[in-house]
């Protein structure tokens, strides 16, 4: 399979470099759901969120200037609250929305305020709660807890300096039980370390245990980091982790499976680059998904797997009772959203690129309404919504903002902006569809995979 890559990635050198806005393929990444509202959800794609309320028909979108990330090089971790308020870690903090996701601020809190927070969580026993783990590598890394919606944060973990945290993840059956994962950087003496820690004190204290990486030493190719994925929803005992390796290699990572609540880890599957992990409410049924093709299901509680579909390029997995959603390559394949209702045997397409509509669901004097439609052109070329023929859209940094001129409503959110209904949104009618292959090679030589955190 390398050399079908690097073959792809010298075509794409010798494309013009003007063919991609932002400069790395565009897919959506994770799928979360309102605990509160089950027609309301927020899908993280690296250009926005998109946002549905009613389970998947229609769409709005949030464009990532508005969330305060980097499109070109970060993935946030989203968790949607009761109040149907978003929460993502960015690199610059944790970004809270209003209920209605029109404006977004960074909390200030001194516990996170401008940290990078790696990961956000829903409590599964508090709709209105969080937990949330910060990253930043000078200083020691963190696990907070929020009770209100991330107004507020209680320090729970505390890890020492040079520890990098990647996850942190709530066991559904014991409100005690949360699992963080993670590394510890190289040293003069020491390679980097990578750990699953468990507490059972609701994160105050924590067990670790190693997971030896592979090729760790090597400077071309090796496992970097483990990232914790998934807890059974019936019993905490039983945890799924995966090994990450770098960017650019393209060997198989690992997932692993742990019935004595991380104490041990057995090796269930490998795949290049695990996307995607998921199980069911009675933890019966697993699911894997690789970034390079491959969908699997377990029927015996992760021990065992077996092929759903070995050409699937999944993004995502995402489960609630009843539906499976998942995250595909519309770059090459038929669409980029998908949902299933018979444990994974067929997904059926909700959501492709063509879909994409101008609408923020947001009044332009919003936050959201006010700074997003500056993207659009941006976002057309980048998902090949735009024709073969046009130029690459102008930096929308420099374009002035509120489309109709008046200034933004000072009564909420420190003046960005107060909540509008949907219908006070934006609409453009059609648009002409653009060959893909030039976007997605230009991505591949930018970045041949998508994570810039490992």
């Amino acid at each position: 399979m390398r050399h079908v890559w690097l073959g792809l990635l010298a075509m794409a050198i010798a494309l013009p470099a003007t063919a991609h806005a932002h400069g790395r393929q565009p897919s959506l990444g994770q799928v979360s759901f309102d605990p509160m509202d089950p027609t309301h959800l927020v899908i993280r794609g690296t250009w926005a969120f998109l946002t549905t309320r009613d389970r998947g028909a229609s769409y709005t979108w949030t464009c990532a200037h508005a969330v305060d990330f980097d499109r070109t090089i970060e993935d946030p971790r989203v968790a949607v609250m009761a109040s149907g308020r978003v929460l993502a870690g960015t690199f610059g903090g944790l970004s809270r929305s209003d209920p209605a996701g029109c404006s977004y601020t960074l909390a200030t809190d001194p516990l996170l305020n401008r940290l990078l927070v790696i990961d956000v969580a829903n409590d599964p026993f508090d709709p209105h709660a969080a937990w949330i783990a910060t990253s930043p590598g000078d200083r020691a890394n963190t696990v907070l807890y929020s009770a209100d919606e991330g107004a507020t944060f209680e320090l729970r973990g505390s890890f020492e300096v040079g520890v990098l945290l990647e996850r942190v993840l709530p066991a559904p059956s014991d409100r005690m039980r949360v699992y963080t994962s993670g590394v510890s950087l190289a040293t003069a003496t020491e390679p980097r370390h990578a750990y699953v820690w468990r507490s059972s004190d609701g994160a105050h204290t924590f067990d670790r245990t190693e997971i030896t990486l592979i090729d760790v030493d090597r400077t071309d190719y090796g496992e970097r980091n483990v990232h914790v994925d998934a807890v059974d929803p019936t019993n905490p005992d039983v945890v799924f982790a995966h090994s990450v390796r770098r960017t650019t290699d393209m060997m198989d990572e690992r997932l692993f499976r742990s019935e004595d609540g991380g104490q041990t880890f057995t090796p269930v599957i490998s795949m290049p680059e695990i996307t995607g992990v998921a199980v069911s409410e009675d933890g019966m049924h697993v699911w894997a998904g690789s970034w390079y093709g491959g969908f699997y299901r377990s029927d015996d509680n992760g021990r065992t797997f077996a092929t759903l579909d070995a050409t699937l390029r999944v993004r995502c997995l995402s489960y609630r009772p009843g539906e499976l959603w998942v995250c595909t390559d519309d770059v090459m394949g038929p669409f980029a959203l998908g949902r299933s209702t018979d444990l994974g045997v067929t997904v059926d397409p909700l959501w492709t690129f063509q879909d994409s509509v101008d609408d923020v669901g947001c009044a332009a004097c919003t936050q959201v309404g006010d700074e997003c439609p500056a993207y659009w052109p941006d976002v057309e070329f980048d998902l090949g919504l735009a024709t073969a023929t046009d130029a690459l859209p102008a930096d929308p940094d420099a374009a002035s903002s509120c489309v109709d001129g008046a200034l933004p409503d000072a009564g909420m959110d420190g003046g960005r902006g107060t909540p509008a209904p949907a219908s006070c949104g934006c609409r453009v009618g059609a648009r002409s569809p653009m060959p893909w292959l030039a976007a997605s090679l230009v991505a591949l030589a930018i970045a041949l995979r998508r994570r810039v955190r490992i």
